[in-house]
C-alpha cells in the first residue's frame, strides 16, 4: 500500500539508537487526539481502539495505554488511513450525477459515522444511487426500479432527512442508532426507553421525527436492510424451531425442553434456552446492485481478461470457475449472477483457549468483485452467529439451514433485482462456488 505523504512518520518509529523519534511521538499524539474527537463506537467513555501491531483495533484501551503500545510495538501493518477511528477512505474520483445527494459541484457529500453503518447493507458509497448521466455499457433500455429497490431508495432518503427543520447534527437514522446504543450500553428497560424517547420528542421543536418508542427505533433500522432473525434452537444443537418445527415445545431428537421457567417480578415466564442469529443474505446482495460504486464492479470478472502469464490473480482465472461456466452455461450467461464463497471458524469472545465459550460466525463473500474489493470488511457478509458455549461440530449443518434455504431459492428461482448502473431489472441468481474452513 502506498504511504500517504502526511503519514510517513508511522514507519519512522525509532532512530539509529533505537529511541522513539520526536516525529513519531508527535504523530501518535495527533492520532490519539483525532480518535478521541471522533469517538467511534465509544460514546464518550474516554477509551479508544488500540491500533498497535498486537491489538489491531480489536481492543479498547485508555489513551495513555494506547500511546504506550504504539511507542513499544508500532502501528499495525498498513494502517495509514484511520478508518477504524472514524477517518474516511480517500474518495474515488467522483462520477458526475444528477441526484439530490449531490451538491451543485457534482461531488459526493461526506457521511457521518452512523450512516456508514448502512454500508454493510448498501456497499461502500451509499449515496451514489439511481441516476447517472449517460449509460454504463452500450445502449440499454432504462427501467424504473422494482418495488423493493424503490422502497429502499425512499427509505434511505428519509433516513438522511434532518430530525427537524434546521437540525444539522442528527437524522432519523443517527438518532435511532444513538438511542439504541445507549439502551444497550446502560441496560435501560423498554419502558424507561419509551418514556425517555417520548420526553425527548416533546422537548424538541414541533414536527420532529424522533422515534417515540423502542419498536419505532428498531423498525427505522431494520427497513434499511439491517434486519436480523432470532431463531430458537435446541440447547444441544439437534434442531431449530423453524418453519415446520416452529410450534414444537421440545426437541424431537433428544427431548430437551424448548423453554425454561424464569420468575421475574413475581411472575413466571417462559424463556428460550438457546437461540441463534441469522442475517438475511438476499437484501445485501441486492444492495450491491443499488450502489453505483458496486453495481458495475459486480461484472468485473466478465469484463477483465484472464491473466496473460497464467497466474491466478482472481478466482475467475481458476479451472473450477471455468468448469462451472461450461457445466451451467445458462447461469454463466448473465455475469450479474453472483458467485459466493462461504467460510466459518470458531473464536472465543471471553478467553483465548475457547474452553469457556466458543462462538462460530458464518461469513459469505461475493467473488464477482475485483480482488482489491473482495476481502474488504463491508463485502464480508456475516450471515449466521452460531451460539456457544461449545463447538457445534457435526451439528453445524443444523444452524446452516436458514442460509441453505435462501441459497436454494437463489439458485433455483432467483430474485428480481434492480441494477442501477444499467438501469435495468434482472433476475439475480447465486451459487456457492466453494467453502473455506478455519478462515483466519
Amino acid at each position: 500500500m502506498e504511504v500517504p505523504e502526511n503519514r510517513k512518520w508511522i514507519n519512522n518509529r525509532v532512530d539509529s539508537h533505537k529511541n522513539i523519534t520526536e516525529e513519531f511521538e508527535i504523530g501518535v499524539d495527533e492520532f490519539i487526539k483525532f480518535a478521541l474527537e471522533q469517538d467511534v463506537n465509544n460514546i464518550g467513555r474516554g477509551d479508544i481502539r488500540c491500533s498497535c501491531k498486537k491489538c489491531k483495533c480489536l481492543k479498547f484501551e485508555s489513551p495513555i495505554t494506547v500511546k504506550t503500545h504504539l511507542c513499544r510495538k508500532g502501528f499495525m501493518i498498513d494502517y495509514y488511513h484511520w478508518t477504524n477511528h472514524g477517518e474516511d477512505i480517500p474518495p474515488i474520483p467522483p462520477v458526475v450525477v444528477n441526484h439530490s445527494y449531490y451538491g451543485s459541484s457534482g461531488q459526493r457529500k461526506m457521511f457521518d459515522n452512523y450512516e456508514k453503518l448502512v454500508m454493510d447493507a448498501a456497499g461502500p458509497d451509499i449515496g451514489n444511487y439511481l441516476e447517472q448521466e449517460g449509460q454504463d455499457e452500450g445502449d440499454t433500455m432504462e427501467e424504473e426500479p422494482n418495488e423493493e429497490a424503490q422502497k429502499f431508495f425512499e427509505m434511505l432518503k428519509a433516513a438522511r432527512s434532518p430530525l427537524w427543520d434546521g437540525c444539522d447534527k442528527y437524522s432519523l437514522l443517527s438518532a435511532s442508532l444513538t438511542a439504541l446504543s445507549l439502551k444497550a450500553d446502560y441496560g435501560l428497560s423498554e419502558g424507561c426507553f419509551n418514556g425517555w424517547m417520548q420526553f425527548m420528542g416533546n422537548a424538541l421543536p414541533n414536527n420532529n421525527c424522533m422515534p417515540t418508542n423502542f419498536y419505532q427505533a428498531r423498525k427505522s433500522i431494520s427497513e434499511l436492510g439491517l434486519a436480523s432473525l432470532k431463531i430458537e434452537c435446541c440447547v444441544k444443537g439437534c434442531m431449530l424451531y423453524y418453519k415446520e418445527n416452529d410450534a414444537l415445545q421440545s426437541c424431537k431428537i433428544c427431548g430437551e425442553q424448548r423453554y425454561m421457567h424464569v420468575r421475574r417480578r413475581g411472575k413466571d415466564k417462559l424463556v428460550p434456552q438457546k437461540h441463534m442469529w441469522y442475517f438475511p443474505l438476499v437484501p445485501r446482495l441486492q444492495r450491491l446492485y443499488s450502489s453505483m460504486q458496486t453495481a458495475r464492479e459486480m461484472r468485473w470478472h466478465h469484463r477483465e481478461k484472464p491473466s496473460e502469464n497464467g497466474s491466478l490473480s482472481h478466482p475467475s482465472d481458476a479451472e473450477a470457475w471455468k468448469h462451472f461456466n461450461k457445466t451451467w452455461p445458462d447461469f454463466a450467461r448473465d455475469p450479474r449472477n453472483v458467485r459466493l464463497g462461504l467460510c466459518s471458524d470458531g473464536f472465543a469472545p471471553f478467553d483465548k483457549t475457547g474452553r469457556v465459550y466458543s462462538c462460530w460466525p458464518v461469513i459469505v463473500t461475493p467473488y464477482n468483485l475485483p480482488p482489491w474489493m473482495c476481502m474488504r470488511r463491508e463485502f464480508m457478509f456475516l450471515t449466521i452467529i452460531i451460539p456457544g458455549p461449545s463447538n457445534p461440530k457435526r451439528n453445524i449443518d443444523v444452524y446452516l439451514r436458514p442460509l441453505i434455504d435462501e441459497l436454494k431459492m437463489l439458485w433455483e428461482d432467483g430474485v428480481i433485482t434492480y441494477d442501477v448502473s444499467l438501469q435495468q431489472n434482472f433476475l439475480m441468481k447465486a451459487v456457492v462456488m466453494w467453502t473455506i474452513n478455519d478462515f483466519p
